[in-house]
């Protein structure tokens, strides 16, 4: 019953990546903010939650370290102007050890939850522009795949402008290169 109701919901998630994709031809650049991991939960793993905090700014590093492999803009069609990781990492560094793991692997959020994650990340600039950012939602060690939504937003007014959730498997050696195998694998998945 839960094979098929995750194969339902990446069923769905792909029909509605394809559908709202219009949206993202009127864009002419935007400013790539990293991955959210503030909601994130971690489902089986052995590595405690200090271990993955501090892993959640390492995989944040890859964007800049390795652009050409974590090309988000390349794979959605868009033109990132900006690769700009302060607003998660600030919004990252607030992530309460207590609040990383969980014991349920059906672990998601709801519209209204990615609405918050995007109206409390620090951005300063108040100039209208594209933001995207990708939300951190599950990390299943058991499954060896991560859950994520990719969503793009109003710099200013914080309005999702286009959401869609995707997911990538797991791989690799060491905790930040296993989970960044995951980053990987969904953003190829954005095409």
């Amino acid at each position: 019953m839960r094979q098929l109701f995750i194969l339902l919901f990446f069923v769905s998630s792909l029909a509605c990546f394809g559908q709202n994709k219009e949206v993202l031809k009127e864009l002419s650049s935007v400013t790539f903010y990293g991955i959210d991991f503030t909601r994130a939960k971690v489902y089986g793993a052995k590595e405690g939650a200090m271990q993955f905090k501090y892993t959640f700014d390492d995989i944040n590093k890859l964007f800049i370290t390795e652009p050409k492999k974590y090309d988000i803009g390349k794979r959605l069609g868009v033109d990132v102007e900006v690769t700009s990781l302060e607003a998660v990492n600030d919004a990252n560094k607030n992530i309460h050890p207590d609040d990383i793991m969980t014991t349920s692997s059906e672990y998601t959020l709801n519209e209204k939850q990615i609405e918050d994650v995007i109206k409390a990340l620090p951005i300063l600039s108040q100039e209208e522009k594209t933001g995207l950012v990708m939300v951190a939602m599950l990390l299943n060690k058991p499954e060896a795949r991560a859950t994520y939504q990719i969503v793009f937003f109003n710099t200013k007014t914080r309005e999702i402008l286009y959401s869609a959730p995707t997911n990538g498997k797991a791989q690799g050696f060491g905790l930040r290169n296993y989970w960044a195998g995951s980053v990987h694998s969904a953003i190829k998945k954005l095409n």
